[in-house]
């Protein structure tokens, strides 16, 4: 048989854990969108060292292209 004491015991764990539950609140709202701003900037920074990398490697190759070997005839 169940005595006061148990069913006491039972009521406030209850009565803890839906107190509990209703003050565990996430807006993820704001989560979403400092997450999306910040990807966001990372494409954007990634973008232009892409672009960077891609330019040093051109002139690179053009500057390759464009090297004349002159050999003295003596």
């Amino acid at each position: 048989m169940i005595n006061f004491k148990t069913v006491f015991a039972i009521a406030l764990l209850s009565a803890s854990t839906a107190a509990a539950a209703d003050e565990i609140v996430i807006d993820t709202t704001d989560l979403h969108a400092s997450i999306s701003a910040q990807l966001a900037e990372g494409l954007v920074e990634m973008q232009q060292d892409l672009n960077e990398d891609l330019n040093a490697v051109l002139v690179a190759q053009e500057d390759e292209a464009t090297k004349v070997t002159v050999q003295r005839a003596e």
